[in-house]
Formats: C-alpha cells, sequence, structure tokens
C-alpha cells in the first residue's frame, strides 16, 4: 500500500500553523505577555547541575567528567500559534536535562531525547537507557538513600544529549490544571517554542548538526515534530539532519495485524489450537475495522477493536501458581510479571528511579521545583488530554520527511510485543518514498559488535532499520553498547578523527568493519580529546567493575536462601506459561545491575506505557503524586492541581 508523502497533510488540517514573527497589530497584548514571559528565561549558569548524589563535582570527575544542565523553560507559543485554544497550554513549561557530549570527534551534534506513553518522562532514557547515569540502591550506598552513578555506554559519548519531558504535565515539566495539550500539532508548535527558548539559554548549540530520538509513543511524537521544525520560521540555524525511533508505535494499519502474524513467528501461540482460533477470530473483527480506514491520513493512532488482538496473544500466559497469579511481560515475552503488571512495573530499575526522583534534594538540584506534585514516570493526565481526535497516525509524514533529506532510523527489539519488529518492518515495506516501494531489493546485513551477533542492518533510501537482537522494548537497557554503536553508525561518527584510539569494541556490518571504540577512562597517552577534562586507566576502571561483580556474586549467594521462594515461582513461571527460554545475554558494557524487582505501593505502575493503549486511557482516571514539599498549609490552587 502507498502511504501519501509531506504535503497531503494540508487536505485534513489544512496549512500548519506556525508560531508568527511578525503578528498582526491586533495580538499586542498577547505579544506583550509573551515577551514578558519568555524575558525572564533563566542563564545557562543558573541551570548549571554540579552535583548529584552519589557524584559530587561531576565537572571534574577524573574519569567521567560530565556537563550537567537542567531545568524548565516556557513552551507556549501564544494565541493563533498553533499551541491551544483558550487556556490550553498557556503557562506550561517544559522541563529537560542535558548531558554535554564528553569527545569530539570531528562535528559537534545533539540529540533530543523523548520517551513515550503518552505522558513518559525521559528520564527512563537518561536513568535506564542511552544517558550517562544508573541508580544506586539504597542498600549499595553509604547515606543509606538512593543515589546515582556514572556509567559508560551513553549516547552523550559523541553528543550531547538533551532529554525532554513532554507533553507539558509530563514528568518534572508544568501545566495548569485547565491547561493539557490535546493533540500533536499542539505537542509540536510547544516543542519548537521551546526549542527556540532553549536556544537562547545555550546559543553555542544552535548551529550544530541535530537529531530526535526516543521510542515508543515517540513513534507518533517525533515524525510530527520533524515536520514543524522543517517548517518552522522560529528556528533559523537548525540543523536537523535526522529522527531515530526505537520500537516505535507508528503504523496501526500494519502494527495490529503484527500481534498475530509476531505471536506465530515466535511460537508464542500455536496456530490451530483454541488460543490460536481466539487469536485469528479477534484479528478478523479488527482486520474489519482497519478495511474502512482507506485514507492513512483519518487513520486513527488506537483503535479500540484492535487492541484485543494483543489481549488474544497474552491470555494463554495469565496462570496461578502456588498462589501467585503470573502473566507474560508484554515488552519482553522472555519474561513473567506478576499478574496483572505484566511489563507495567519493568525495568528492574524503576523502582529506584522513583525513590531518586521524589528526594527533594534532588528535585531542588535539577531546578525542577515549578511542578507542583511528585515525580511520576507516566502521568495518565497527561496521555488521557492527548486524545489525537485531529491527529491522524503518523507514518503518513516519514516519506516527506525522508523526501525533504533527512535521514530516518528505526530500530526493534526483537522481544517486544507491543511495538514488535514484525509490525515496524511491516510498514517500513508498504511505505513509498524516493521513487521506490519499501526495503525494494536492499540486503539484509548481519550486524556485529566486539564480535558478538548484535543484529541485522539495513540501509535504502536514506532509511536505515537496525533489528536488535536480545533486546526488548527498551533496547537501550538491555544491549546499551549496541545501541551506541548504532547511534555513532548512523550519525556518522569518524571514529579516524579519533586519535590514539586502541582496544575497545569493535564493529562490522556485512564485510565493512569499523574500528574498534573505547568506552570508559582514556589513557593519558591515548591522546583521546575530551571535551572536559580529565584522564584515567580504563584497566583499572574494568577491574574495579570486575570486583564489585564478584563481590555481588557472593552477596548473592548469601541471600540465596531468602530469595529462593521467589525465584523459584519466576522460573517455574517460565516454564509453566509456555514462554521462550532466555538464553545467556551476550557481554556488555555493565550498565546495570540485575535483580528481582518489586514495585514499592507508593510507587505507581506506569498506565500507558508503550504506545499509549486507548483502552487503558480510556477506562481509567489518571493519578497524580503527592506534593514533593508537603510542608504547611497548601494554597487552594495548589489543593486542586495535586488532585487534577
Amino acid at each position: 500500500m502507498s502511504l501519501p508523502l509531506l504535503d497531503a497533510r494540508s487536505r485534513v488540517h489544512g496549512p500548519r500553523k506556525i508560531a508568527r514573527t511578525d503578528p498582526g497589530p491586533g495580538d499586542a497584548a498577547e505579544v506583550t505577555r509573551r515577551a514578558e514571559n519568555d524575558s525572564a528565561l533563566p542563564t545557562a549558569a543558573e541551570l548549571f547541575v554540579p552535583s548529584l548524589p552519589g557524584v559530587p563535582n561531576m565537572a571534574d570527575h577524573p574519569t567521567h567528567p560530565l556537563n550537567l544542565y537542567a531545568g524548565e523553560l516556557p513552551s507556549y507559543p501564544g494565541e493563533n500559534a498553533g499551541g491551544g485554544e483558550g487556556p490550553t497550554g498557556k503557562d506550561a513549561r517544559i522541563f529537560f536535562m542535558m548531558a554535554k557530549a564528553r569527545r569530539n570527534a570531528g562535528k559537534q551534534r545533539v540529540i533530543f531525547w523523548f520517551n513515550g506513553g503518552p505522558g513518559c518522562s525521559s528520564f527512563d532514557g537518561s536513568l535506564m537507557e542511552v544517558g550517562p547515569f544508573r541508580t544506586v540502591p539504597s542498600t549499595q550506598t553509604e547515606s543509606g538513600q538512593t543515589e546515582i552513578k556514572l556509567v559508560e555506554g551513553g549516547w552523550e559519548e559523541y553528543a550531547t544529549m538533551v532529554f525532554i519531558d513532554q507533553p507539558p504535565g509530563t514528568g518534572f515539566s508544568y501545566v495548569p490544571t485547565d491547561g493539557y495539550l490535546h493533540e500533536l500539532d499542539e505537542a509540536s508548535a510547544h516543542l519548537v517554542h521551546f526549542m527556540g527558548n532553549f536556544y537562547k539559554v545555550f546559543p553555542e548549540l544552535a548551529g550544530q548538526e541535530t537529531y530526535l530520538a526516543g521510542e515508543s509513543f515517540a513513534g507518533q511524537y517525533i515524525p510530527y515534530f520533524a515536520d514543524a521544525l522543517l517548517k518552522t520560521k522560529e528556528l533559523p540555524q537548525l540543523d536537523l539532519k535526522g529522527i531515530a525511533i526505537g520500537n516505535g508505535w507508528i503504523d496501526p494499519l500494519r502494527q495490529y495485524p503484527a500481534y498475530q502474524e509476531f505471536a506465530y513467528k515466535k511460537e508464542l501461540i500455536v496456530k490451530g489450537s483454541a488460543a490460536g482460533k481466539a487469536l485469528d477470530e479477534a484479528m478478523e473483527k479488527c482486520n474489519k475495522t482497519l478495511a474502512e480506514f482507506t485514507d492513512p491520513l483519518k487513520t486513527p493512532i488506537n483503535i479500540a477493536v484492535c487492541e484485543k488482538v494483543m489481549n488474544k496473544v497474552t491470555d494463554p500466559f495469565v496462570k496461578e501458581l502456588n498462589g501467585q497469579k503470573v502473566c507474560m511481560n508484554i515488552y519482553d515475552v522472555r519474561k513473567t510479571d506478576d499478574f496483572p503488571q505484566c511489563g507495567m512495573g519493568w525495568p528492574p530499575d524503576l523502582s529506584d528511579v522513583y525513590k531518586f526522583l521524589r528526594r527533594p534534594d534532588v528535585v531542588t538540584a535539577l531546578h525542577a521545583t515549578m511542578h507542583e506534585t511528585a515525580w511520576v514516570e507516566c502521568d495518565g493526565r497527561v496521555g488521557g488530554e492527548l486524545r489525537n481526535h485531529r491527529s491522524p497516525a503518523s507514518v503518513h509524514l516519514i516519506p516527506g520527511l525522508l523526501e525533504a533529506g533527512l535521514k530516518v532510523l528505526m530500530f526493534a527489539g526483537v522481544e517486544d510485543l507491543i511495538c514488535n519488529n514484525v509490525g515496524i518492518e511491516n510498514t517500513i515495506d508498504a511505505m513509498t518514498w524516493s521513487g521506490g516501494t519499501g526495503f525494494g531489493n536492499a540486503t539484509a546485513l548481519p550486524w556485529r559488535v566486539n564480535g558478538t551477533h548484535a543484529g541485522e542492518w539495513t540501509e535504502v533510501r536514506n532509511l536505515t532499520y537496525a533489528r536488535v537482537a536480545e533486546a526488548s522494548h527498551m533496547v537501550g537497557f538491555d544491549v546499551p553498547h549496541v545501541t551506541n554503536d548504532m547511534i555513532m553508525r548512523f550519525m556518522d561518527v569518524d571514529i579516524n578523527l579519533l586519535p590514539g584510539m586502541t582496544g575497545g569494541w569493535s564493529s562490522e556490518v556485512g564485510d565493512h568493519e569499523r574500528p574498534a571504540v573505547r568506552f570508559g577512562a582514556v589513557k593519558e597517552d591515548s591522546g583521546l580529546p575530551l571535551l572536559k577534562g580529565g584522564t584515567g586507566d580504563w584497566e583499572a576502571w574494568y577491574n574495579a567493575v570486575s570486583a564489585v561483580v564478584i563481590l555481588c556474586i557472593l552477596g548473592g549467594i548469601v541471600g540465596c536462601y531468602l530469595y529462593f521462594r521467589r525465584r523459584r515461582l519466576r522460573r517455574q513461571g517460565r516454564v509453566a506459561l509456555g514462554l521462550p527460554t532466555q538464553r545467556d545475554s551476550e557481554e556488555r558494557v555493565p550498565l546495570a545491575a540485575a535483580g528481582d524487582y518489586e514495585m514499592q505501593d507508593s510507587y505507581p505502575p506506569r498506565r500507558d506505557k508503550g504506545k499509549g493503549r486507548a483502552m487503558i486511557r480510556d477506562s481509567e482516571e489518571s493519578e497524580r503524586g503527592q506534593s514533593v514539599f508537603a510542608l504547611g498549609d497548601e494554597d487552594e490552587d495548589s489543593k486542586d492541581r495535586s488532585h487534577a
């Protein structure tokens, strides 16, 4: 099926409204209001984050120097500028955390990262996937509180990473109770205006090569954002080079049927069995509904009847074992979880992320005090309000972005169900752009990192597709060194420009081998240029990590008896549920400790994690966090917001 190109969008929405730089006479009051709002922008020095619990004096760290900035910037573009009608979007502020690039391979680059939901915070990305930090449990710190540590393999190695909490109200971003956004066009207008303010604070980044990246529902955000950025006049210096989407929800017409295809290919369901017949029946009903959407410009992002197809894949795996109801983890089909979580409380680091980001000293250090409630990973109110009744699925934008010259990377962990690789591959194969359809005659080449199979790599007419082995919905969590290699390849980081490179991780795609990349501290004689000083010894770092690993193993043996029953239950669950056996994980840069995870009652599981499932979002009311600073009496306004 041929999908329409970029300019066809005007048939549905009309021309996109862009924030004007030359408002008419009738807009004088709004111009004054907007100018007053933006004139109060903080300076870069005021947004600098010198230390966080566990990592003091980051910029002067001896082996991993890091310049970190964080805070909130206004995002409301003004009346009649596409950011929302009436109270929608007014006084909104978008929170960001930026880790400046630590090394320079010729060109300087900046990546804006978005997690999905909708309404999920990009601290998922910075603390569990592609960022410079991982959490340290309170049981392993001298302070007795959850802290963080610096780790290697993050994307800030060769690019400045800007982690964005959006739409307003997400994570630490702020929006008044009556100001939540409803459409992707509105979110795009806010992102554009935020970036305008961002470059006013950090003008040195304005001309750098820029990429948008993210995962899951960011498969909707990112094409809309890229489209808006290509059209806006607010950012004349912006050098947008490409977009990268991991396990994205992009094309419901292809991705809903892929639940059935994925289940059969992975042998999760046996064709012809009772479960298979139930799955086929649900798919038949879904197909009848999908057939009604002949115009991709009118195809909704979520289709309720088709959500039941995935449910029919997971239903057979809901069983009771030893008094505990268990189910499949829909984000990693190799794993089980307690029912009804089924992956909503995963990854295992999530509990400590909650504890860390709810520390008042962390909130203050990140300059995130305007958000009046405690941090939550995924805000149900944001997802519920972003109804997207006028926003067709983003797949119709991608061919036009490619033809406009943007590079596009789609990557997919092969163990994810909810936004699985089969659906993404079918989406690509159905798109028409630059004189061809889909993959055409392109060959999927074997991809190896450090001598280990990493997946397959395909390039066709400015689009790159990476199928990532041994990876889930959150690819960066499972194989961080592989995603580091992936993004460097996609951005054409020239390793040859780094003098003195020796050892480290090698990388091959087909017969083409890239020079080895060294992660970690830099030897004094290597000559590797750091953007902020500091040298160290890789072998010492590696030996120290090895010692820690050995101690952790010994500690695990000592505690084996205490955890035996739970671990036994999980092992039995995998076999009894018929889930695929999990293969041994390949060697990787040690970014996060593995272990059993149990969500604390005070830390609510994410609701719209993944692609923002309509059935969950429409049937449940949102839960907002408790006030971070619950001291003294609240005023009436803050009381209203805390229960919004």
